[in-house]
């Protein structure tokens, strides 16, 4: 047999074995699966906070390390601070959210506005997305 044929052979088997293992296709990611560590209140999908403020903490169960992507409130948009190469940490005036391994904190401040405050926040895993609601309760009195 001749050095041509057995290149042909090996290259037939790598392909053949490659199209048998690979049973995903570019884009098939499963979906990302959190669960709440701490006690929160979901209502159609959307978590429940209290205009006093909560630290809120969700752990990943399918994705090691998961990083922010972006949040937004209000037709304002929050990003992680990219220059300083840190996708896993956003700071504004009134939440934060960090990533350290599979483990989200998000953090509100009290809320003393008479208005509920609503915030999406994106996580990713590369391309795979998960986008975590929530509504904090605006405070009942005036200030």
């Amino acid at each position: 047999m001749n050095i041509m044929k057995i290149w042909r052979i090996v290259l037939t088997m790598l392909v053949a074995f490659s199209l048998a293992t690979c049973d995903k296709k570019d884009g098939d990611w499963d979906p990302m699966k959190w669960k709440a560590d701490t006690s929160v209140q979901a209502i159609d999908g959307v978590y429940q906070v209290s205009a006093a403020g909560d630290e809120l903490t969700f752990s990943c169960r399918n994705y090691s390390y998961p990083w922010i992507d972006n949040a937004v409130s209000n037709g304002v948009y929050y990003y992680p601070p990219r220059e300083a190469n840190d996708n896993h940490s956003i700071l504004a005036d009134w939440f934060s959210a960090e990533i350290n391994g599979n483990q989200l904190k998000v953090v509100f401040e009290a809320n003393e506005t008479v208005e509920a405050r609503a915030l999406q926040l994106t996580v990713t895993a590369g391309d795979i997305f998960y986008t975590f609601k929530f509504i904090q309760s605006a405070s009942r009195s005036y200030k």
